[in-house]
């Protein structure tokens, strides 16, 4: 019997099966029917994108840039085939493709923000960060409602140093949900006088951004109000001691009533104010002078000497739920060296997930692992005040240690975190910081490289200060 010839209607139904298929994220289950429906209808720019899209969230990038390249023979405007293959060649750190992808996708569809935003994120990832910056505005004038572009905008012009417009766009992360924007029946506050009103302002997002935006509640206070703390477990000691605070609660417990409030984040926004008002008022945290009492005689058991060796604190990972968190920690076998080094007592002030890499490593006798001496962070400021400088990755450690005014030495990944700015070995928002750039992706070693060499002239300035003593005694 003679196989009649499928119809137009067949394949196009595969299509429209295939389409609702990728939109309940069953790729697997959809493959097979946009692989019919491209070849049945080979003229069809649409039915070979989603047969790449699927082929490229499957795992296979080869056979995705295949169909994205036959959706541009049957279409070569089809600005969706552009992108798309775009962001394949991103992915492969293919630069000159993905960029020449990007331009034809926003030639084909100039009022369309996809392309442009597209391309914004892979001139980000290429470190072109001028260029990046102008194509996430770009895309926001095709869309003024597009949230990530704004999003991607604000951490651009905060990344270079344009603070009042990035923490203007920074109020978009709301409107991602992240952090979700708090329920309240009260009135989010406007920076006007409070007059004698509660306001409550919330931490959020991570353990570092609270540290960081801590600095702006005193300006808070300074506006007439009753100011109500929210901030998470482990925190809470630090922040009471924030002069003019009525009260603090943790976060997950109910506030007080209050009138108004503000997320800390939104802070340097709502006060017009940036890192250079705060760092004149560094540092604006203070360890507990009890806790630190304790400390110094818990050091002192570990065989510290004060002024006669250099005492580091050390952390090398951050939170690896947070985003970048492997890019941005070097883990203990990098920074490890510096335990070996004459006249260095290390510290470990790590928590968390990153002191798996402790297990069956082998010590040295001046590496002293402070976990079981940490309890919350207040412990930890009381450490790092008896300490000579902290070394550490990018998280809460450096953030706390820059809040305190302790030398801090904080390594960084190649595309760091907006708050470090993108050359400078400094930033306004913690004077007694410096910052160690890794010179090429991965470049872990050239930057403990540069801090073991800093470190050695510490200690052989220390070595000079004791034979200055010592002669002076004769």
């Amino acid at each position: 019997m003679e196989t009649a010839t499928p119809t137009l209607a067949a394949p196009a139904a595969a299509l429209a099966h295939a389409h609702a298929l990728f939109l309940q994220r069953r790729d697997a289950d959809a493959l097979p029917h946009a692989r019919s429906a491209a070849e049945a209808m080979p003229l069809r720019a649409d039915a070979w994108t989603l047969l790449g899209i699927l082929q490229q969230r499957l795992g296979q990038p080869h056979a995705a840039e295949a169909a994205y390249r036959a959706a541009l023979r049957a279409r070569p405007d089809y600005a969706d085939a552009w992108t798309n293959l775009g962001n394949l060649l991103r992915s492969r750190d293919d630069r000159a493709g993905a960029l020449q992808a990007f331009q034809q996708a926003m030639r084909c569809a100039p009022r369309s923000p996809e392309p442009a935003y597209n391309l914004g994120i892979a001139l980000e990832q290429f470190g072109l960060h001028d260029g990046a910056l102008a194509a996430f505005q770009a895309a926001i004038e095709c869309d003024p409602a597009h949230v990530d572009a704004h999003w991607n905008s604000a951490l651009a012009l905060l990344r270079a140093g344009r603070f009042e417009e990035g923490f203007r766009q920074y109020e978009w992360r709301f409107r991602r949900n992240e952090p979700a924007p708090r329920d309240c029946a009260q009135p989010a506050w406007d920076g006007s006088a409070l007059d004698g009103r509660t306001i409550l302002a919330w931490a959020e997002q991570g353990f570092g951004d609270a540290l960081q935006f801590l600095r702006f509640v005193p300006d808070v206070v300074r506006r007439g109000g009753r100011v109500v703390l929210e901030v998470m477990d482990g925190l809470q000691g630090l922040a009471s001691r924030i002069p003019g605070i009525a009260a603090v609660v943790v976060r997950g417990t109910e506030p007080p009533p209050f009138d108004t409030h503000v997320a800390l984040m939104s802070l340097p926004h709502v006060l017009d104010l940036g890192p250079s008002t705060s760092a004149a008022r560094t540092p604006y945290l203070r360890a507990c002078a009890a806790r630190g009492a304790r400390m110094r005689q818990h050091l002192a058991t570990h065989g510290h000497a004060p002024g006669r060796e250099l005492a580091v604190g050390l952390a090398w990972a951050g939170n690896p739920a947070l985003r970048n968190s492997r890019e941005r920690s070097p883990g203990f076998a990098v920074v490890r060296p510096l335990a070996d080094m004459p006249g260095v007592r290390v510290f470990s002030l790590q928590k968390g997930a990153g002191r798996a890499d402790l297990a069956g490593a082998d010590m040295p006798p001046d590496f002293i692992d402070l976990d079981a001496t940490i309890s919350d962070f207040d412990d930890t400021a009381a450490l790092i005040a008896h300490l000579d400088v902290v070394v550490t990755c990018d998280t809460a450690v450096a953030h706390l240690a820059g809040a305190l005014g302790k030398p801090t030495f904080v390594l960084l990944p190649h595309t760091p975190d907006w708050r470090y700015g993108l050359e400078a070995d400094s930033t306004a928002w913690y004077p007694s910081m410096r910052l160690f750039r890794q010179a090429t992706p991965g470049d872990w070693a050239g930057v403990l490289a540069r801090v073991t060499r800093v470190l050695e002239d510490a200690v052989a300035s220390l070595s000079s200060q004791d034979l200055a003593a010592a002669h002076a005694g004769d």
